[in-house]
């Protein structure tokens, strides 16, 4: 265990080596919950550490697929906290750490349960027993299997206090009657439910209670769950995806074959508990099967189970008792499906690994062969590298070639679409007139910079202004004060266009990756020019800006004059 955790740090810290240090100083904590006092008490401290944990964070490699940007990812923390709500983020280090240890639950559960209620696996003194000894045989509560329950109900408990992403708005549901609507009428609920009640307090006859434990077999709808949870935790572990669809492939088709193997053992057992007796006829019966131990119960299970499955006929085998002959249709009718299901999944795979992504790396060793004929700086080509990823995604597309059959009307409405988020942030935008604003958006140039990718020079001529979409960037003096940080939804640049033979008056660089709209003067011109209300904003803005650059300008200046004498 702390082998993961050292592999989870090392992580986080490989991801966090070209964050950036800023230098200004804050007065509001980044989680944005009140500082607890000196004299606090170690309740109080764990429970500002928990609620802390709860909260989304920008560590969860999650938060960086829904949101684009940290300060999105700050703002919905500080919206959670304001809230005073106690749910569970889906995005937060404590649920990413909770998914971890259910991944390690769920698959003893899927593989203990049903071999519990197959072979007595938590029992080792019954698995021995078949005929009519075992009525005389009182029920024992096994400590394993009862805290597995104990841990599936608890698991119960969290979902109705944990948030649930929606996939195809990009937003988190953090209202807890809508988690508790979503959980209640699924599927899972009821049999989680069913398959977790700790029955052994209640019913003390062990036959009921074996006839009870095929509840257990319920959990096998769990392993889309589990899957989700391993490639989340392989995720968070820094694993690679191909790494994580091997390993999704092995457990689900060791865990197919594990059931079935249960339900060879369990078919004939649920006869002798229903009607108190096993047909001589049965294999059970014939092969002596119940005197054997566990182990060679379970390989002569999983060996009939891969026969019926994978329709191999073996010549020892005969099928004679009618609920068997129904397990062994049911296993060939379900083997021949998951056989096909298995194949389109792995077609569907390779499909698509062969489509945008090849398109995606067969342009990247383009770009290889030609950094390496350029003889480009190892720097320079991972900046570039950084760049392509950013850009396509590792799904490479023809943008102009697809932008190039559609109509100046849909170009405009796609652009408006694009830029919905933008102008919604922008408050400068959010004045302008419909007309006037579909001329903006129309005039836009998205730009990427990488980090620390100078954006604006001080002291450079200005052509254009900047909107910024998603990302941070820091704002410096001529000298190299740091002054604020400009995130989503703020415009830069527009000094020089608004005041004729302006040169640019600070340093403006990206903090980290950002994407950028660019507006040109003769465009800015056409459709700020005739709102005198909204040119005279920008002039005020502008001021405000030049003089407190200005103000740490000279201070920056006169400490460093100060310190050089």
């Amino acid at each position: 265990m702390g082998a993961i955790v050292s592999l989870i740090r090392l992580n986080i810290r490989q991801r966090e080596v070209e964050t950036h240090r800023c230098s200004i100083k804050v007065d509001e904590s980044m989680s944005f919950l009140p500082p607890l006092r000196r004299s606090a008490s170690c309740f109080q401290r764990f429970r500002r550490a928990f609620r802390k944990s709860i909260l989304i964070s920008e560590r969860n490699p999650q938060s960086a697929d829904y949101f684009r940007s940290k300060a999105e990812i700050l703002r919905i923390r500080k919206e959670h906290v304001i809230s005073k709500s106690w749910i569970i983020h889906p995005f937060s280090i404590f649920r990413a750490y909770y998914e971890m240890w259910m991944t390690v639950v769920w698959i003893l559960v899927l593989f203990l349960m049903p071999a519990d209620a197959a072979f007595d696996l938590l029992n080792p003194m019954h698995q021995h027993l078949l005929q009519e000894e075992r009525k005389d045989v009182p029920n024992s509560i096994d400590p394993l299997s009862l805290c597995l329950r104990l841990l599936c109900i608890v698991d119960i408990l969290m979902t109705f206090f944990t948030g649930f992403p929606v996939k195809k708005s990009r937003k988190v549901v953090m209202q807890q009657w809508k988690i508790a609507k979503k959980y209640v009428f699924s599927i899972y609920f009821i049999t989680d439910l069913l398959a977790s009640l700790p029955l052994e307090f209640v019913i003390s006859d062990h036959n009921t209670q074996s006839l009870v434990d095929v509840f257990s077999f319920l959990r096998i709808i769990r392993l889309p769950t589990l899957y989700f949870y391993i490639t989340r935790s392989l995720d968070v572990l820094g694993a690679k995806s191909l790494t994580i669809h091997i390993l999704k492939n092995i457990l689900v088709n060791y865990l197919v074959f594990h059931w079935f193997a249960c339900f060879q053992y369990m078919i004939p057992q649920i006869r002798f508990y229903t009607y108190g007796e096993i047909l001589a006829e049965s294999w059970v019966e014939r092969t002596d099967i119940p005197e054997l131990p566990f182990i060679s119960k379970y390989v002569i299970c999983i060996f009939r189970a891969a026969g019926c499955l994978l329709c191999i006929t073996f010549e020892e085998i005969t099928i004679d008792v009618w609920e068997e002959k129904l397990l062994a249709l049911a296993s060939f009718i379900f083997g021949k499906v998951y056989v096909f299901y298995i194949t389109v999944l792995l077609l569907n795979f390779l499909l698509r690994q062969r489509s945008l992504e090849v398109k995606y790396f067969e342009t990247i060793s383009q770009v290889q062969a030609y950094m390496s004929q350029k003889q480009l700086p190892m720097s320079m080509q991972t900046r570039l590298l950084q760049f392509y990823d950013y850009k396509y995604n590792k799904k490479f597309f023809k943008e102009r070639g697809i932008a190039s059959l559609l109509s100046e009307k849909l170009k405009g409405e796609i652009n408006l679409n694009v830029c919905s988020k933008l102008v919604q942030n922008v408050e400068l935008l959010a004045h302008l007139p419909q007309q006037t604003l579909e001329q903006v958006v129309t005039n836009l140039k998205p730009e990427i910079y990488l980090s620390n990718d100078i954006i604006i020079k001080a002291g450079s001529v200005g052509d254009c202004m900047y909107f910024l979409a998603s990302g941070t960037v820091g704002v410096w003096t001529p000298s190299g004060k740091e002054v604020c940080h400009l995130h989503d939804g703020a415009y830069f640049g527009e000094i020089s266009l608004v005041f004729k033979d302006k040169r640019r008056t600070a340093n403006i660089v990206a903090v980290e990756i950002c994407e950028v709209y660019k507006l040109d003067r003769r465009a800015f011109k056409n459709c700020f020019k005739t709102n005198t209300e909204l040119y005279k904003m920008l002039e005020d803005v502008a001021n405000e800006r030049m003089e407190i650059t200005q103000m740490y300008e000279d201070v920056h200046t006169k400490t460093f004059m100060e310190l050089s004498h």
